[in-house]
Order: C-alpha cells, then sequence, then structure tokens
C-alpha cells in the first residue's frame, strides 16, 4: 500500500493546455469490488462561499458557467491507495457543495500500459473513462460529471513498466446548471423543425459546442477548406478563445442536440490565427482540433463567403446557454456596422430576429447568408428571447486577409494554395482521413487556357473524381471516374473565367487553376 501525503490547494483561477480524447471502456476496480470506505473526502469551496466572492469574478463574464478551483491534487500527496489482486488502486473524493457539476484539468498525465483512470460521481450513474496511456499528455481537460462529489480512481497493475503521475490542477464548479439532463434556454430557443432540418441539416452538423477552459461555453463552425483537405479548423469568437491555453483546454461537442444521448466530443486544440487589441482588433479566433473526428459524428465542413457582400438576410445556428442547437433567422438585408472598440464598419448588424434570438453561449456562432455559406460570426449585442434583437456578426470578409501575417488572417489556412476564389460550398468529406487529404501527386491539366476539352493526366495514381467550380465556390461540373490515369472533359458549355479543378485521387486531392476562353 502507498504512502497517503496531505493535500494543499488553493482558489484562484488558472488555465493549462493539450489533451486527447479517450477510447477505452470498461468499469473501475472500485465498482466492481467491495472497497474500503475512502478516509477523507478532499471539501472545496461551496457555492455559498464562492459566490461571496463573486465567483472569483467569473460571474461577470457573459458566456461563464463554471468557477475555476486552482488545486494541486495527485497520487504522491492526496487520495487512498490500496491493492485488490494484481492491481494498485488510488481513489479521490471531491466535493464542492452545491456544484450542478463537476470537471477536472489533469497536468503532466503520464500513464504505463495496462493503467486505466476513470472519474464517476457519487451515485456512479455517470462514468468518463477510462483514460489510458493513449491519453498520455501535458494537460487533459475532461468533460463535467454531474453533481457535487465526484471521485477519481485510477487502476495501475502491480507489475507496471513505471508508476503513473497526473496532477489535478483546476476543479470548476458549475454554478449554472449547464449540463442539467433538460437544459433551460430560453423560452423562444426551439431545435430545428422538419423543415429547417431538410434546408439546414447539413450546416447543424458543422456547427459545435465549445466547453473552453472548463468553465466557458460557446459556439463554434467547422470550415472547409478551399482545397478540400478536410483539416479540423473550428471558427469561434476571440472573446470565447483567445489564448493557445484556452484552445487546449477546450471540449469540442458535435450533434449537440436535445435527442443526443452520447455526447460526441474532441478534446484539445491549437491556436492558429487570433487578432488581439494591437493596430487594429477583430473577433474571431481559428483552431485546429487535436484528435481525428470519428467517421460516427458524420459531421460536415461549412462553405463560406469572403466577397464582403451584404447578405439579404442571415441564418445562425447557436447553441444558447450552451444548450441543444437552436436556429434564430431574419430576413432583412443586414448593413455593415461598428461593434465596441473593434475594427470599425466590420459587422453585420441583426435589428430584430424573425424568429428565435441568441443568448449567452451563442457567441462565436456562425452566420449563414442565403446560399448556406458562413459570412459572419457572433461577436455579442443584446438579444435574448425577450428582445430578440441588435446583434452584431463580425465579418468572415475582414478576418480573411485584412491583417496579413499568417496568425492574424483566415486565408493562409482555410485557402493554403492561394486559389482565386472568394467562396466555397460546404461538404461532408472523409473526416478520417484529416491530415491526409491533399496530396502533391503530378497533374497535368491542358489546355490552360482551353475553350472546349481539357485534358487530365496523372502519373501513378488513378482519377476517381474531377469537380470544377467558380471563384464564388459553386460547383458547376462534376464527375465520378473509375481509377482512369488520363480524363477528358468537355467544358465547352461553360461560361468563360476563372476555375478551380479538383482532382481526387486515389489517396488524395489535388486542385488545379483553369482559365476557359470563349
Amino acid at each position: 500500500m502507498k504512502q497517503l501525503f496531505c493535500i494543499v490547494f488553493c482558489v484562484f483561477p488558472m488555465f493549462f493546455g493539450l489533451s486527447a480524447q479517450p477510447v477505452c471502456s470498461g468499469r473501475p476496480v472500485g465498482l466492481r469490488r467491495a472497497m474500503p470506505r475512502l478516509h477523507d473526502v478532499v471539501q472545496l469551496p461551496s457555492r455559498q462561499q464562492l459566490a461571496q466572492g463573486n465567483f472569483n469574478g467569473m460571474a461577470v463574464v457573459a458566456d461563464a458557467f463554471a468557477v475555476p478551483i486552482a488545486t494541486n491534487m495527485n497520487p504522491c500527496n492526496s487520495g487512498q491507495w490500496e491493492t485488490v489482486a494484481d492491481t494498485n488502486v488510488w481513489r479521490l473524493a471531491i466535493s464542492s457543495p452545491g456544484a450542478f457539476s463537476l470537471n477536472l484539468l489533469f497536468a503532466d498525465f503520464r500513464l504505463p500500459q495496462g493503467a486505466r483512470l476513470y472519474i464517476y460521481n457519487a451515485d456512479t450513474t455517470k462514468v468518463l473513462g477510462a483514460y489510458t496511456s493513449v491519453d498520455n499528455a501535458a494537460v487533459l481537460p475532461t468533460p463535467p460529471v454531474s453533481g457535487d462529489v465526484l471521485l477519481v480512481e485510477y487502476n495501475e497493475p502491480a507489475n507496471a513498466d513505471f508508476q503513473g503521475f497526473f496532477n489535478i490542477t483546476q476543479v470548476a464548479h458549475d454554478f449554472k446548471d449547464a449540463f442539467a439532463d433538460e437544459l433551460k434556454p430560453g423560452k423562444c430557443q426551439v431545435g430545428l423543425t422538419d423543415e429547417q432540418q431538410r434546408e439546414w441539416g447539413d450546416e447543424r452538423r458543422s456547427v459545435c459546442r465549445i466547453l473552453v477552459g472548463g468553465t466557458v461555453l460557446c459556439t463554434g463552425v467547422l470550415l472547409a477548406t478551399a482545397n478540400h483537405s478536410f483539416e479540423p479548423y473550428v471558427l469561434t469568437a476571440r472573446h470565447c478563445i483567445y489564448s493557445e491555453k484556452q484552445a487546449q483546454t477546450s471540449i469540442f461537442y458535435f450533434n449537440y442536440d436535445a435527442d443526443t444521448v452520447e455526447k460526441q466530443y474532441v478534446i484539445g486544440s491549437n491556436l492558429v490565427a487570433v487578432k488581439h487589441n494591437d493596430e487594429g482588433f477583430l473577433d474571431f479566433a481559428l483552431v485546429r482540433l487535436n484528435g481525428v473526428i470519428p467517421d460516427s459524428y458524420n459531421v460536415y465542413y461549412a462553405g463560406w463567403d469572403v466577397s464582403g457582400a451584404v447578405p439579404k438576410g442571415g441564418t445562425c445556428i447557436h447553441h444558447p446557454q450552451g444548450g441543444p442547437v437552436a436556429i434564430a433567422v431574419d430576413s432583412d438585408s443586414l448593413p455593415v456596422a461598428s461593434y465596441r472598440n473593434f475594427d470599425g464598419n466590420t459587422f453585420f448588424n441583426v435589428a430584430e430576429w424573425d424568429e428565435g434570438a441568441t443568448e449567452q453561449g451563442s457567441s462565436g456562432a456562425p452566420l449563414f447568408d442565403a446560399n448556406h455559406r458562413v459570412v459572419g460570426l457572433l461577436a455579442g449585442g443584446d438579444s435574448d428571447c425577450d428582445y430578440p434583437m441588435n446583434d452584431y456578426f463580425q465579418m468572415l470578409s475582414v478576418c480573411y486577409d485584412r491583417y496579413q501575417s499568417d496568425s492574424l488572417q483566415l486565408a493562409h489556412w482555410l485557402n493554403p494554395g492561394g486559389l482565386p476564389i472568394t467562396a466555397i460550398d460546404g461538404n461532408a468529406g472523409r473526416t478520417s482521413a484529416i491530415g491526409s487529404k491533399t496530396v502533391a501527386a503530378p497533374v497535368s491539366v491542358y489546355p490552360n487556357p482551353a475553350t472546349t476539352e481539357i485534358y487530365l493526366a496523372v502519373e501513378n495514381e488513378p482519377v476517381t473524381a474531377v469537380r470544377l467550380t467558380d471563384l464564388e465556390g459553386r460547383t458547376v461540373m462534376s464527375e465520378s471516374f473509375c481509377g482512369q490515369k488520363n480524363v477528358v472533359l468537355n467544358i465547352g458549355r461553360l461560361p468563360s473565367g476563372v476555375y478551380v479543378c479538383n482532382v481526387e485521387l486515389s489517396n488524395g486531392n489535388v486542385d488545379k487553376s483553369l482559365i476557359i476562353k470563349e
């Protein structure tokens, strides 16, 4: 049996970074065997005590649902060790009275092969894990567990290669009941109707709920790339994610609907582009998810338009109060406006929603135009169910390339080839091929410029499909092939102009610019 040490904790906000997603199941030894009762429960501040301190200032953060309590708890200084058969079992009980749910941040998470870690609530109705050596990371955030008491249990084989280690550096206390089984967004918030599901079902699958640093709930959208690489880029507001530490400790929930039983999420991301308040200020952040999005999530990569054209109406798909996905619709033209201290005249203004409304938790949500392309993201405003008015959406066009550094713009990431386009359509894609979709196979397209026909020749790789899109991202031609290395396309019916020719090969895609002349 291993020695029990004293715990030390204090209360102040703190964030860390990096994580992965648990993929292993199983049951902890403590729920399968009769175990001795835990001697101690770590008592963290109660909801009343936190409220007296104004939730450490978190209550004034619009999208915050929890207060972070910084801790220092690990198997060397906290909890209780027991030996059961050939397994060393460490357990730790944590209580923060009055919390609706609790979630954790682990630092220095290092487990040996065969070891497993679980997190569960007092009545064992919710069990997270097993977390294993696959999840080893500098920082590992976990989803919330309902209730104000949770148990952490670590099972390590007696013959493990080394003794595992992890440090619980933060416990987040949910003071808004944001993860209740039946969430309570405003009375105007409803899911998509059958008609809206038919019209906006694809785009709904691109929108995700984001849990930032265990304390804040926002909305984001998975965006398509011009080269169809299916890189997992999620766009949200800068005031939701403004640092690498926040990006690393975020959890991204897809298909978060009222009837979703199994929560579909990816843990952790890297911040690739954000514009802070130094000689210009925009409210956007682009992150790349750390983990692969499982095919079973059936996500959609939303299209976008960066032309800057004023949309004639807009549709916002969002997660009000962090709850199930909802929709807000405005049929009026959306004028360009200024908002707070951000760059002037860089927002679309929704004067009043015809249907629905945004609320806290909707920040970062995409604004779609009539062509189902993202043209803006929610920065803020006055809207709620009682006053569905005056929302401001950061224009995607200014986020795209107003500032030239790669880390200050979207263009470098969404259009890495620099194709002469201002819009693309969304697509479903193969999520399991993330990071390996674009290839550098030599593809020849000739003649170029062309008038009536083009020839495609590929060395060593068969062509499975070819798609032509115009500069507004519209697909004008799409044909499939049975593994041919030489392809002829009749383009005589297409008007003159510049097009993008996407050639799908057996192991990826190649984009080529094509000019058609009369």
